[in-house]
């Protein structure tokens, strides 16, 4: 960004640009579909660090992320149920881009739809996992290009799951409409980090029992036990034992 920009506005009227570049007439930024729109109003962050700094809150403080209600997931899971398949799985583990507000809100819109695998079915665990950066080996490769290539959309978000007798691993992701670098900062940009806690309790209230978060047990019994836990929306994982099962040990619940 040229100097004279940051020169010749102050800063009152700087931020009318930003709102009139960022903020959409519906007051939401929809993500379903996701288009390359959404990447050009976006690119304005990466024209300097000072404009950077200036408008990256602008996006959602004039914006909320837009959700169809009830979400595809949801209904998803639902014609799962239907199709008796999921009837069988025990342990189903959920793999999301970020474990930040937009994407737990969108993993609880789905809440009632696997509250009924558990009384219809026989699932027993729900893990659902962020891999920010981890080594990637050659298989793990494949099943990213996989999803791309076989995916389908939900949400605005790639979807494909695979499962044995008793598990099931889903795997989900953003479109990738640029490279890898250009990804991660976006990734990056949209972290949404609020709210998480009073998020885990609805998601908690949802299914009862026991909500572990990277191993330690945080909520039981519709009650939080750990308070001041830290969490890292880029890299962790919680763990939902659902409250009509939970006493049950009968298997091993890592995937």
């Amino acid at each position: 960004m040229p100097l004279l920009f940051l020169e010749a506005f102050p800063r009152e009227i700087r931020d009318q640009i930003y709102t009139y570049c960022l903020a959409s007439r519906s007051g939401a930024v929809s993500l379903s579909p996701w288009t390359i729109d959404v990447a050009r109003s976006l690119s304005l962050l990466r024209t300097c660090k000072q404009v950077h700094r200036e408008c990256k809150d602008l996006i959602w403080h004039h914006n909320r992320l837009s959700l169809r209600d009830p979400t595809q997931l949801s209904q998803k899971f639902k014609g799962l149920l239907k199709h008796g398949h999921a009837r069988r799985i025990r342990l189903l583990k959920l793999s999301l881009e970020l474990l930040d507000r937009d994407e737990l809100e969108w993993f609880a819109s789905s809440a009632k739809a696997l509250w009924d695998w558990c009384r219809y079915g026989r699932l027993e665990s729900i893990t659902i996992v962020a891999e920010w950066d981890k080594p990637r080996d050659v298989l793990e490769f494949k099943e990213i290009q996989n999803l791309r290539r076989y995916g389908e959309s939900l949400d605005g978000r790639l979807y494909r799951d695979s499962s044995t007798w008793t598990r099931m691993v889903i795997n989900t992701g953003w479109p990738r409409f640029c490279h890898w670098g250009k990804q991660r900062w976006l990734r990056e940009m949209l972290l949404d980090p609020s709210g998480i806690n009073e998020l885990l309790m609805e998601i908690h209230q949802a299914f009862g029992g026991q909500l572990y978060v990277d191993g330690l047990l945080c909520f039981k019994n519709h009650e939080q036990t750990m308070k001041g836990y830290h969490f890292d929306p880029r890299n962790g994982e919680i763990r939902i034992v659902p409250g009509s099962i939970a006493p049950r040990q009968a298997i091993n619940t890592s995937l």
